[in-house]
C-alpha cells in the first residue's frame, strides 16, 4: 500500500488587529515543477511582476468568505477581484506566498521561541584546555 500523493490546500486569515481580519481564503497548494517556475528555479524569469504573481494566485483560489456592500458573495475569481480594493488582494496574495515558503506573518513563533536571542550555547562560558588536554 503506498502513500497517495496530492497537493495541500492552505486557509489564509488574518490576525485579530489586522486590517483584514475576517477576511478568508482557501488555495491549492503547487507541485514542485510550478514551484521552480514561480521562482524561476527552472532557468526561466519566475513571477517577476505582480500581475504574473496575482493571476498564479487565483488560477490556486479554491474560495473566500468575501461578500459585497450589500452582502452578495462575491465570487472568487480574477474578474470579480477587479472590483476589490488592491490592498486586499495584494495581501491574500502575499499571505499565501508566505505560507507556500513558511513565513506567513499570521502563522507567529510559538511562545517557547527565543525570539533570536543567543543560544544557550553561545552563552556559556568557555575556558582555554590546559596544556596537557590540549594535545
Amino acid at each position: 500500500m503506498g502513500y497517495t500523493a496530492k497537493l495541500k490546500t492552505y486557509l489564509i486569515r488574518f490576525d485579530e488587529g489586522h486590517e483584514f481580519h475576517g477576511a478568508e481564503a482557501r488555495l491549492s497548494g503547487v507541485s514542485y515543477g510550478e514551484w521552480e517556475q514561480m521562482t524561476g528555479n527552472d532557468g526561466g524569469d519566475g513571477d517577476n511582476t505582480a500581475s504574473a504573481s496575482v493571476r498564479r494566485f487565483f488560477e490556486h483560489l479554491l474560495s473566500w468568505n468575501l461578500r459585497d456592500e450589500q452582502g452578495r458573495a462575491i465570487p472568487a475569481t480574477f474578474e470579480a477581484a477587479r472590483d476589490l480594493d488592491h490592498d486586499l488582494v495584494g495581501a491574500f496574495n502575499n499571505a499565501w506566498i508566505q505560507t507556500l515558503i513558511g513565513v506567513h506573518d499570521a502563522d507567529p513563533l510559538p511562545d517557547s521561541s527565543p525570539s533570536g536571542e543567543p543560544s544557550l550555547v553561545e552563552s556559556v562560558p568557555t575556558e582555554a584546555l590546559s596544556p596537557s588536554l590540549a594535545s
